[in-house]
């Protein structure tokens, strides 16, 4: 198996910079980038144990792709069943004493590796002191509307911090923190958009609205790997960065680039939707047809350029025009209409 120059100058990439997105369009080989970027590192002494985290339904096929690219490799491949009750601690214990080269788990496997309760706690408090501060400015500007919204985001806070508190631990198992993983590689990772946020534009069409909690799980262990780098150490993959809105940037930055935000003030969403875009107000056509009604969107951007080469510090972007993948030729040069007729049944 030879990787393809783009390939290469991926697991170059993800070497060399602290965090990396792998934005590849679809077909362009992630798999093997991954895989390559694991053991390269092993290989260098620039990580110990390596976890890599797939979809569900990709298990079993990155693990024979991994030993077809490294039959060599001793992998640890963590199936469902493993992530039972009865058999996780087993599973946890083997992860924590093994010398492997990459431990492979699914999504649904990853979130059920508990986090140390200290870790929440502390996590929920800065958000807690986050949004004291934003409700006392926005008092200050006499701004109710935005307060109330602000205060109920605080009383949902903290609310998780006393359930937090007032649970027993349900699994005395290991827990992330205790498994010595020191690398993160996450396939697909647009899964893990949903992540929570402090923001007083509550009524803002074009925003994410939703939190998920294997966001937030996902939140909490890049956080705690890039503590034990320096700051790196998570590689995500997707050929879907932003799907839906502009603002999925920030999250993904926030994942990957936390520090270069704090560095130009912009680890909160308002400071950096006040530098990277516009709310605009506009008629539009009421929902039900009766009528129209003003609209306020996040729509129009400002400062791209300068938004677009602080992603690109870490996100390795690659279409499929940039890529000029080899593909089969279709008959006649574009795609044909072939009309079936109906069968018995249908008619």
């Amino acid at each position: 198996i030879i990787l393809r120059p783009h390939q290469k100058a991926s697991v170059w990439r993800i070497l060399q910079t602290p965090n990396c997105l792998l934005a590849h369009t679809v077909g362009a080989g992630k798999t093997y980038v991954t895989c390559a970027a694991a053991m390269e590192l092993r290989r260098l002494g620039l990580a110990r144990k390596p976890l890599i985290v797939v979809p569900n339904h990709m298990l079993g096929q990155f693990a024979s792709e991994f030993l077809a690219l490294y039959p060599g490799a001793n992998i640890l491949v963590a199936t469902k069943d493993d992530f039972e009750k009865q058999r996780r601690k087993t599973l946890m214990s083997r992860i924590a004493t093994g010398n492997w080269d990459a431990i492979i788990v699914t999504h649904s496997g990853f979130e059920k590796i508990p986090v140390s309760r200290a870790t929440q706690e502390e996590f929920i408090k800065g958000e807690l002191r986050e949004l004291q501060l934003a409700i006392e400015q926005q008092r200050k500007q006499d701004n109710s509307r935005i307060v109330k919204s602000l205060e109920r985001a605080k009383k949902r806070l903290e609310s998780k911090l006393k359930e937090l508190a007032a649970t027993d631990k349900k699994d005395d198992g290991l827990t992330f923190e205790e498994l010595g993983v020191d690398r993160v590689f996450v396939d697909e990772a647009h899964y893990f958009k949903n992540l929570y946020y402090v923001s007083k534009m509550t009524r803002i069409a074009g925003l994410p609205q939703t939190a998920s909690q294997r966001a937030f799980d996902m939140f909490l262990k890049v956080r705690h790997v890039q503590r034990m780098n320096g700051g790196g150490g998570v590689v995500f993959a997707t050929g879907t960065p932003i799907a839906n809105s502009v603002a999925e940037m920030f999250t993904m930055q926030r994942y990957l680039q936390p520090r270069v935000l704090a560095d130009h003030g912009l680890q909160h969403f308002d400071a950096w939707a006040a530098n990277f875009g516009e709310v605009v107000s506009a008629l539009e056509l009421s929902p039900e047809g009766g009528g129209y009604r003003v609209k306020s969107r996040f729509a129009k951007f400002t400062n791209v350029t300068e938004l677009q080469n602080m992603f690109r510090m870490m996100a390795d972007v690659k279409t499929a025009d940039m890529l000029d993948l080899p593909r089969p030729e279709i008959q006649g040069g574009k795609p044909q209409e072939m009309v079936s007729p109906a069968s018995e049944d249908l008619n």
